[in-house]
């Protein structure tokens, strides 16, 4: 979609006064657009200055905790992932976290999984080790598609994290679309100009707005049927030429999240999720206090053309918190 410029100033001055922009953004960057994961006007630091410090706008980030672990058990960790203490004792995070019958043809060992608390995971404020994975049943059915909605697993703890208060879930289907939504998650930024790729990154957060939500979803295992549902969002631009959910190509993902539309404004910290923010939390407001809405599963195939993965036109989309809550509220109570 192209705007003209009366539009595109519209657009600009909505963006302002809504995000609250407290700096000016050059315009002229936005010829040729590429990134990865934020905006190419921003820094990868103010995302992560965002996850680290306190605002009474923004969620409570400290809940967000650093998985790193090795598939077959041993000391050496090749994987890195996030994830949201719910309890004391609990994590919430992705099922294929630790167990994708693609790769793998038994979960994980838990002898090989630590728990990094912290926005620094090369110096964590503390490490936990965990006792015990409880997966989503029909994840370890092995019914592990998109299309499924049960992309989740609770990790227990060895011992409590203590001195972290644990997200609030949401307990019943009472989100709304085209509301303010945060991402945070370990996502890997190493391999990417400024980053040492010898380091695991730091906590960071972003913004966006929540495109879409679809229910209706079943699986079954053992003659006890699940129900489960769906969030996305896609990774607008400044210029607000791409807008993968708002346009007119749809392929089978996308499908799959249902019909809807999707506005183009960039938000001042728009962003998508990228490796290593699997498991990580979607928060969205509740009637004032920010709960952990969704549980990030993947992101959408080839949402426009010429797609480069973690680049403007990525969608993420979430396992829906509400749909599964009665299995998490009786799996650790």
């Amino acid at each position: 979609m192209k705007f003209n410029h009366i539009q595109y100033f519209l657009i600009l001055t909505i963006l302002f006064y809504s995000c609250g922009v407290e700096e000016e953004i050059d315009e002229s960057s936005y010829s040729n657009e590429t990134t990865f994961g934020i905006r190419h006007d921003r820094s990868l630091s103010e995302y992560e200055t965002i996850a680290a410090n306190s605002d009474p706008n923004k969620p409570d980030f400290s809940s967000v905790i650093s998985f790193s672990y090795s598939l077959d058990g041993s000391s050496n960790h090749d994987y890195v992932a996030s994830g949201v203490l719910i309890d004391s004792e609990w994590i919430l995070t992705a099922g294929h976290n630790f167990y994708d019958t693609q790769s793998q043809n038994n979960p994980a060992l838990v002898s090989g999984i630590s728990v990094k608390v912290g926005n620094n995971p090369n110096n964590p404020d503390s490490i936990v080790t965990v006792s015990e994975l409880v997966f989503h049943p029909t994840w370890l059915d092995g019914q592990q598609g998109i299309e499924h909605a049960n992309d989740l697993c609770l990790v227990k703890l060895t011992v409590p994290i203590t001195g972290i208060t644990p997200a609030i879930l949401f307990s019943t289907n009472s989100e709304q679309l085209n509301e303010e939504v945060w991402h945070c998650g370990f996502g890997v930024y190493s391999d990417q100009p400024g980053q040492d790729s010898n380091l695991d990154s730091n906590k960071h957060a972003i913004q966006n707005i929540l495109d879409r939500i679809e229910t209706g979803f079943e699986t079954s295992v053992g003659g006890i049927i699940y129900s489960g549902g769906l969030l996305a969002f896609d990774f607008d631009n400044p210029s607000g030429t791409i807008n993968s959910l708002g346009d007119d190509l749809v392929n089978e993902d996308e499908s799959i999240l249902g019909l809807g539309s999707s506005s183009p404004i960039c938000l001042n910290f728009e962003g998508t999720t990228v490796t290593g923010d699997s498991g990580g939390p979607l928060f969205l407001k509740d009637n004032g206090v920010w709960k952990v809405v969704g549980i990030l599963s993947g992101g959408a195939v080839d949402p426009i053309n010429n797609y480069i993965d973690g680049d403007y036109g990525d969608i993420s989309i979430y396992t829906q918190v509400s749909s599964v809550y009665n299995w998490i509220n009786s799996t650790i109570n």
